[in-house]
């Protein structure tokens, strides 16, 4: 009963979650006049809270193949519930690995600090060296990290789940519990933090080995969460959906022309210098001078 109630659950929650599989489609109508000006634009405050709009609006706008991704993930999360309490039975109590650096490199690598932090060196170093990518990278990261967490936060809240260490079976639920963090385990915010920064990381990256290396801190950050007894695996397979799409769904965006980042101006720029030795013949006053646009 209690999983027939978290599938239909699940499917109804994840309904408003803004483009968890939507794809940024090829744009193929012509732009119109205030688009091309827009593109021009300087990054700012307007694009971004313009870009979350478009994030929301997100699941009206989904397809077929949208809806079968979410159906996917539902039924997948759904599936590995049957094996969340065997698996939480075996990895606990022999746990002399709890504080090593591969189990707490994971829990910090999924920390709301470590995406901030990432992208804030990105941003300084782009800012320092003048290097658009860079700071292309770090707007990305930080409009990742903000739409998987709140999406993440939403979920926790309604569905209530029980986290492993409470005692609790894998089946143990109070929806709609905002201030008890044992009732927040369905989805790790760890993983889905660490799967929305590994997933930018990895777009960005040209080689191929490094795009798959970009997921191996993400990967432990998913097995810290689990080993340390926090959440069901199940919690861990929806988070990094959860993360990926959305890191995907950033990227993909900003590969659009209509959305582009533009982090350097546009307009060439202009040297205004003073030449006091060739004055017009009709010039006699010295304090007068010619300013000369180079």
């Amino acid at each position: 009963m209690y999983q027939k109630l978290l599938i239909g659950l699940l499917a109804g929650i994840i309904f408003p979650l803004c483009s968890i599989a939507q794809e940024i489609k090829k744009e193929t109508t012509p732009e119109t006049k205030a688009e091309k000006v827009q593109e021009k634009k300087l990054y700012s405050i307007s694009q971004f809270v313009h870009e979350s709009y478009l994030f929301v609006q997100q699941p009206t706008k989904w397809k077929g193949m949208d809806w079968l991704k979410l159906g996917l993930v539902v039924g997948t999360t759904a599936s590995i519930m049957t094996l969340d309490q065997y698996i939480i039975n075996s990895t606990q109590g022999q746990q002399r690995f709890y504080y090593s650096l591969p189990i707490v490199g994971g829990r910090v690598y999924g920390e709301w600090y470590a995406i901030g932090g990432v992208a804030g060196t990105f941003g300084l170093y782009g800012l320092i060296a003048s290097n658009n990518s860079a700071k292309k990278i770090s707007i990305e990261l930080l409009q990742a990290g903000i739409y998987s967490e709140l999406a993440t936060i939403m979920l926790k809240i309604v569905i209530g789940r029980a986290r492993p260490l409470t005692g609790e079976t894998a089946f143990s639920y109070r929806p709609f519990t905002v201030l008890d963090d044992d009732f927040h385990s369905m989805p790790s915010g760890h993983t889905t933090s660490a799967m929305a920064l590994s997933t930018v990381m990895s777009r960005h990256a040209h080689k191929t080995v490094f795009k798959i290396l970009a997921y191996a801190p993400a990967a432990f950050t998913m097995f810290s969460r689990i080993y340390q007894d926090k959440h069901w695996l199940s919690d861990e397979v929806i988070a990094a959906s959860i993360g990926y799409f959305v890191g995907n769904w950033v990227v993909d965006l900003h590969e659009g022309k209509r959305h582009r980042i533009n982090v350097t101006s546009v307009y060439p720029t202009t040297r205004i210098t003073v030449s006091l030795d060739k004055l017009p013949p009709k010039m006699t006053n010295p304090r007068q001078v010619v300013n000369q646009i180079r």
